[in-house]
């Protein structure tokens, strides 16, 4: 039977932490270690957020642009994720959320890696890179409509 520990780097910088059952919470109060005997099978062991205040630096960078013709209610839309100072490693796991102006009535837009949806009523396109190489960057490129 594994029995697992792992460690943050800095464990102070995690807020608002949740735990898949199997993390022994008192190790995680005591020692801010996650301790556990993963369960079978593919499963989320921890979500996190990193409070703004503490400073860190995020290990991506994020290149936008809108273009919009004169008196057009359609313009171009290109966004790029590329990683920070990698040394050749991959970077997992990469979401991004970006709030759309009410003005926008919808988007047809193509990613070159991943999946993407935009709410409609909450203007929120939510994109799901998932892991960059450094030699292929992923962008999300196309049309919107206002």
């Amino acid at each position: 039977m594994l029995d697992l520990s792992l460690s943050f780097m800095n464990p102070r910088l995690p807020d608002d932490v949740s735990f898949r059952p199997c993390i022994r919470f008192k190790r995680w109060e005591a020692e801010r270690v996650p301790s556990f005997i993963p369960p079978d099978g593919n499963f989320r062991l921890i979500s996190y957020h990193v409070s703004s205040q503490n400073l860190v630096a995020v290990p991506v960078y994020v290149k936008q642009s809108i273009s919009f013709k004169e008196n057009s209610s359609c313009g171009r839309y290109d966004i790029t994720i590329g990683p920070k100072q990698s040394m050749g490693k991959t970077t997992e796991g990469i979401t991004g959320t970006v709030h759309m102006p009410n003005v926008v009535l919808n988007m047809n837009l193509t990613p070159t890696q991943g999946s993407y949806t935009c709410d409609p009523v909450t203007k929120v396109l939510t994109w799901d890179v998932g892991k960059i190489t450094p030699h292929m960057l992923p962008s999300l490129k196309g049309l919107v409509n206002l």
